[in-house]
């Protein structure tokens, strides 16, 4: 409490063009520029984000790519509202306070435009808007503790996280179903949907094993049966002690693949390794372009490397893993349960080990906790919350303001950059050697940045406190 009665106490005399917009004294023009800035940025962001996903989707009418054109306009002119209304509402702030205080010189700014300028955007990009902030805004607050000496940084605690995450996602997903979400989609493609919901199939089969369903192989008719005629015999003597040994003909009842539990364990490897392979040696074979171009011997390297490899592993072994753990527990238990997921999904998240991702696993947290809420409404059990989108993406987002103004060393270093790029650098010319009065190191990344002042726009207590003591 003493904190925030000092914080309250504390503020800055001097006006939005010392403190904030040092590249234009005009507020209005400021704002202006900031707000085209992320207009055209978010033109290149969106454009081709939009027709990949037209491409991708095979929408070549002419209604399709009026729709790809509205929605990339509709994504960009919320980006260049929210420049625009953060610095607009920044200016208001200190007009009617007088003064800048802690939260005024970015939070209370942030969230009013933040909020504003969602609602420009399209009502069904709200939502992974919304989660991707947070995602990133929960990160940034787990550097602040961190920081700040509040909590310690677990070692592997991302693959923990990750493991309980999908632990109860699967679990629900295994319960439930599939929603229609990005996510889910993802999963679907990758991991199959065999898992997602209990089924339930009638065995007709003469067999006495009461838990056991037989798959028949295929009978296969040799063409030099009349020159080697014990052929035949050969192969059913191999197809017996080889191939049936590894391709086994049964599978539990319970099970809701169709083929046998030893085929449909090392696909669920071996699918989602070649997916993880294949897209992250894609996503190396791209960067390294120019280098390829120069050395082609270059690309067997890159393709062999464990580092290329990791990505598939990941995939392969938490989806062989989860598949496995599903089919043993079926054999044992002779019934399958939806709490399986739990055990299943938890042990193949540990191979995650392979390729670590705190993002990814804060953001399939958040994505479990909007899953389960919506999983409430419908159950009557939570109730629906009108506009918690918009709440969350301005609260989120007003706090990533925050830390890209006054703790731009503890903001995700990608986050940093992507406001970097969006706003032209115009958020790296905040003047931040005067906003470490407030004691949260904001000059730390930008110490050798001071703005080039237009001295007739400049107040007389700037000049007396800030400038003659640079001169000295």
């Amino acid at each position: 409490m003493a904190v925030l009665s000092t914080l309250r106490e504390l503020s800055l005399p001097y006006n939005c063009y010392e403190v904030g917009h040092t590249w234009d004294p005009e507020c209005y023009t400021a704002a202006l520029s900031v707000g085209a800035c992320c207009l055209l940025e978010g033109m290149k962001i969106y454009a081709p984000l939009y027709l990949v996903t037209q491409i991708l989707q095979r929408k070549f009418s002419l209604h399709a790519f009026i729709n790809t054109l509205q929605s990339t306009y509709t994504s960009s002119c919320f980006l260049g509202v929210n420049g625009f209304a953060f610095i607009f509402i920044f200016c208001l702030f200190r007009k009617a306070m007088g003064k800048f205080y802690y939260l005024h010189c970015s939070y209370f700014p942030a969230f009013v435009a933040s909020f504003l300028a969602i609602l420009v955007e399209r009502k069904n990009r709200r939502g992974p808007l919304a989660l991707y902030v947070t995602n990133v805004a929960t990160e940034t607050m787990f550097r602040m503790a961190a920081a700040r000496g509040i909590v310690k940084p677990f070692q592997n605690g991302e693959i923990f996280l990750f493991s309980t995450t999908m632990a109860l996602f699967l679990y629900i997903v295994k319960k439930h179903g599939f929603t229609k979400d990005f996510v889910s989609a993802a999963f679907r493609f990758v991991f199959g949907k065999d898992e997602a919901k209990p089924r339930v199939k009638e065995v007709k089969s003469n067999s006495t094993e009461q838990a056991i369903e037989r798959i028949p192989l295929p009978t296969v008719e040799f063409p030099l049966n009349d020159i080697m005629p014990n052929i035949n015999t050969l192969l059913d003597e191999a197809g017996s002690t080889f191939f049936q040994r590894i391709w086994t003909t049964t599978k539990h009842t319970s099970c809701p693949h169709t083929s046998s539990c030893t085929q449909y364990c090392l696909q669920g490897f071996l699918r989602p390794f070649l997916i993880g392979y294949l897209a992250f040696s894609g996503i190396r074979c791209l960067s390294s372009g120019k280098r390829l171009l120069r050395n082609p011997s270059f690309l067997l390297r890159l393709l062999t490397e464990r580092k290329t490899l990791n990505l598939g592993l990941f995939l392969g072994g938490f989806g062989g893993t989860f598949k496995f753990i599903n089919c043993l527990l079926r054999w044992v238990f002779q019934k399958d349960q939806p709490i399986y997921a739990i055990p299943a999904a938890f042990l193949g998240g540990l191979f995650m080990k392979f390729f670590p991702s705190s993002t990814l696993s804060l953001y399939l947290m958040w994505k479990l906790i909007e899953n389960g809420y919506l999983l409430g409404i419908e159950e009557g059990v939570l109730p629906q919350i009108r506009g918690s989108m918009l709440l969350l993406y301005a609260t989120s987002t007003a706090f990533l303001f925050y830390a890209a103004v006054l703790e731009p060393h503890n903001l995700k270093p990608a986050y940093l950059k992507f406001l970097t790029r969006l706003t032209h650098n115009k958020i790296g010319e905040i003047n931040r050697h005067v906003l470490d009065i407030f004691g949260t190191h904001a000059s730390k990344l930008y110490s050798d940045f001071w703005p080039e002042l237009d001295l007739k726009h400049t107040s007389r207590v700037f000049q007396e406190s800030v400038l003659l003591w640079l001169i000295h």
